[in-house]
């Protein structure tokens, strides 16, 4: 297996992995909505996330042990915060950085002025690194490099307690990986329904496809994420999920636990 920089959490915490536009809002897990945040109002997020792995799909899609013993494993984990702030009337932008700001990564959509229960919007971003790390230009690792983003973003609202996010994103590296990856898709969707009052009880799909020069080294990742939104405070929602790896190729198969905490700062 050509083991590689594994998109952690694609999901409210996704700031954690290398890939993605970054700062932007959502109202659910890994999914963002059109919604931005108020005009002239901020909304800061610390985040923590932790997973673990025991077993990668191979290049067929196989699921192959790492180890071979079945009492190892190999853990992930990592934080961080993210700040997005409301620029003008349906504009918003933010930022997103890790513990250790290795790296940071800039976000800002744009909600498409359309009346009704389906709302559209549009998104772009940058990945850009900081510090903290080696980088050789010249034998570039998977992931780390800088990055650009683009894509769109739907919502529809069936009830005051249903709805559906959904955004697809397009990622091209500036240089491309010693093993030739510079490009890649991701997928994201969620559905929450609000089965007790102020409390989202949400389920989504997440779907990452990493293009290489070889199509024998193309990775992609299915992964359900599964989660809760706390909404009872006025300023605060707290967001618990858990991800679990479904189908994928060349990438590890991961199960793990993300909490966020979204404050409002009008």
């Amino acid at each position: 297996m050509k083991k590689l920089t594994l998109a952690i959490f694609i999901l409210f915490i996704s700031s954690i992995a290398y890939s993605q536009v970054g700062g932007l809002s959502a109202s659910k897990l890994g999914a963002l909505c059109t919604a931005p945040v108020p005009e002239n109002a901020i909304e800061f997020e610390p985040f923590f996330g932790h997973s673990s792995s025991a077993h990668y799909f191979d290049s067929n899609g196989d699921v192959q042990a790492l180890f071979s013993t079945a009492d190892s494993s190999i853990n992930f984990a990592g934080s961080g915060f993210r700040f997005s702030y409301g620029l003008i009337e349906n504009l918003e932008i933010g930022v997103s950085l890790p513990i250790d700001v290795s790296e940071a990564r800039f976000g800002a959509k744009y909600k498409l002025p359309l009346d009704g229960k389906l709302s559209m919007g549009v998104l772009a971003g940058y990945n850009a690194i900081m510090g903290n790390q080696v980088y050789d230009r010249r034998n570039a690792r998977h992931e780390i490099t800088p990055s650009f983003v683009g894509g769109f973003i739907m919502t529809y609202d069936f009830t005051d307690k249903f709805s559906i996010d959904f955004d697809a994103q397009y990622q091209v590296h500036t240089i491309t990986t010693v093993g030739g990856h510079s490009n890649g898709v991701f997928l994201n969707s969620d559905m929450g329904y609000y089965l007790l009052e102020k409390v989202n009880f949400i389920i989504g799909l997440s779907y990452n496809y990493k293009i290489f020069d070889d199509s024998n080294n193309d990775t992609y990742l299915l992964s359900l994420n599964t989660g809760i939104a706390i909404e009872k405070a006025e300023h605060f929602i707290l967001v618990i999920n858990a991800p679990f790896d479904l189908m994928g190729k060349n990438e590890y198969r991961t199960k793990g636990f993300g909490l966020a905490l979204t404050i409002m700062l009008d």
